[in-house]
């Protein structure tokens, strides 16, 4: 379908020309008609035709001053002169307005059919090129995030392809020569240290991704990655080498105007650690730069700069080093990968120490990490290989991997320890059924345990094959049924015994496992010898 505006204060030639539209094409096109200038811009306006036929002498506002009126506000529109005169100022003028064709009164049906089908001609290609561009676009919006990440992925794990980095700035479109890297971190309170419940707040979140990702590009030219549990990493280009006070003081500004607004759009709090400005070839620094200072920085947001690293260094490298010790002890290979690295980062960028010292410092480490592991119980891996390892490294990259590589080793085997019969999981089912009737949540378990929440409900499950809440609820349920067999016990009683606090909640909870209420329970049983309690029906309770 085609819309053609017509513009002739003569009747019979705007009556001519629709009866030849109408033989010659159909139904194909929409006709508007106008009988001025005035009425040929209002139509325009609204009817937005592909075709306008316009006369120059009409009343008022001429056919020229009214094309140049209409291709203002829509460009597209193709515009054709019909007029009676054989004047070239007037052809000359029509064609700098960007006219398409100029025709002599009286009209030829032969050339207007002639003119109008290579017209359509021409809107069919526009068409039809705006919707492969529209596709395209589509097509590259649906690409983008997934190159943003494979970019992000290759700065801050220095993929092994040294020259993927900057194909994937080719691909972006990124010109800058320096980044800063920005963490935003999520989850239950906003103080220092890691956020609380990361993974039933990396879930929560899952489903605001897109719109969290948008919103970050309001405040930052950024690249964002895909969620990496309960944090996203961005990448911020930047054509300057070093921040000014200003625009790092105007940067946090932006953070904090955006971790507030992320706030209100998932109804979870947000922090982010802001790294300093590096080249491409060292972003892994200005990544492990705002790690240090999401977990340090006791602010919504935290610039590196802001730390305040020489009052409390060793205070800072203390808490670094517990980190990386919990994560091997919990078994927890991909956050020993980040917490190793992060510190082994950290210590090289210390002035004052030596590389000598820093292989040592690391040595150490390694050799408290392994000590802890089998105080667990756990065969430790490598052995003096893997101390050998560290103090013959001879850069501080070599040193930074082989000291990733042996505390991932560790924490590989904290986990083929936990899946022993008398491993974490059997210990943990212990100290369940030793406190059951408290309140019990799954992070004082995971605690008790000495491995992360995320880490032990995922073990937990392989393990017994229920998740944590149906085991503790079944156990529960089992202490209640065998309570109500002794009738000098009230039902309240019972509901406390069994760990619940509210009697109502119980009763819910009991009908739901057992298919009647307590009560329903306690009457249907009989005593049917000394030692068993059977239902009315024969049945054991």
């Amino acid at each position: 379908m085609y819309r053609i505006l017509i513009a002739d204060d003569e009747g019979i030639v705007t009556d001519s020309l629709q009866y030849i539209i109408r033989k010659n094409f159909g139904e194909e096109f929409e006709i508007a008609i106008a009988r001025n200038g005035r009425q040929a811009i209002e139509v325009a306006e609204r009817f937005q035709p592909d075709i306008a036929l316009l006369d120059i002498q009409m009343p008022g506002i001429n056919g020229l001053k009214a094309m140049e009126e209409i291709r203002a506000q829509n460009p597209k529109v193709k515009a054709m002169i019909l007029t009676a005169y054989d004047n070239f100022d007037y052809a000359k003028e029509a064609l700098r307005l960007g006219a398409v064709d100029y025709l002599m009164k009286p009209i030829n049906k032969k050339v207007i059919v002639e003119r109008l089908t290579g017209i359509i001609h021409t809107v069919d290609q526009e068409r039809q090129k705006r919707r492969d561009d529209l596709l395209a676009k589509e097509k590259l919006e649906a690409v983008i995030p997934i190159i943003e990440n494979g970019f992000i992925v290759s700065l801050i794990t220095r993929n092994e392809y040294e020259d993927s980095g900057e194909q994937y700035r080719s691909l972006l479109h990124l010109e800058e020569d320096y980044g800063i890297i920005m963490v935003l971190e999520w989850g239950e309170g906003n103080g220092q240290g890691a956020m609380g419940n990361p993974v039933g707040s990396g879930v929560r979140a899952h489903q605001y991704y897109d719109n969290m990702s948008q919103q970050i590009k309001v405040y930052f030219k950024a690249c964002v990655s895909s969620l990496m549990g309960n944090k996203i990493v961005c990448v911020i280009p930047s054509r300057q080498g070093q921040l000014e006070y200003a625009s790092r003081l105007q940067m946090i500004e932006k953070a904090r105007s955006l971790v507030t607004s992320l706030k209100h759009m998932v109804g979870i709090d947000f922090k982010a650690g802001i790294g300093s400005v590096c080249p491409w070839e060292s972003m892994l620094d200005s990544y492990q730069e705002a790690l240090n200072a999401l977990r340090h920085g006791k602010r919504k947001v935290t610039h590196i700069d802001d730390l305040i690293v020489k009052d409390t260094q060793e205070k800072q490298r203390q808490a670094m080093e517990q980190m990386v010790l919990n994560a091997v002890l919990g078994g927890m290979e991909q956050d020993v990968r980040q917490e190793a690295a992060v510190f082994a980062g950290w210590v090289l960028k210390q002035e004052g120490h030596g590389f000598q010292e820093v292989r040592l410092h690391l040595t150490e480490l390694l050799l408290v990490a392994r000590r802890m592991v089998q105080e667990q119980g756990s065969d430790c891996p490598g052995g003096p290989a893997a101390m050998n390892g560290l103090l013959t490294a001879e850069d501080g990259e070599e040193l930074r991997q082989r000291f990733v590589s042996s505390m991932m080793d560790l924490a590989r085997a904290v986990v083929i320890r936990s899946q022993e019969p008398d491993g974490i999981i059997t210990r943990s089912q212990e100290y369940i059924r030793q406190n059951f009737r408290k309140d019990l949540s799954l992070e004082e378990v995971a605690r008790e345990a000495g491995i992360s929440p995320y880490y032990f409900s995922k073990l937990f499950k392989e393990e017994t094959g229920v998740n944590f809440s149906e085991y503790l609820t079944g156990l529960r349920i089992e202490t209640a049924r065998q309570l109500l067999m002794n009738r000098e016990l009230s039902i309240k009683q019972v509901c406390v015994d069994s760990g619940y606090a509210n009697p109502n909640y119980f009763s819910r909870i009991f009908k739901k496992w057992t298919g009647i209420t307590p009560t329903e329970f306690r009457d249907g049983c009989v005593e049917s010898d000394p030692g068993q309690h059977g239902r009315s029906d024969g049945t054991i309770c």
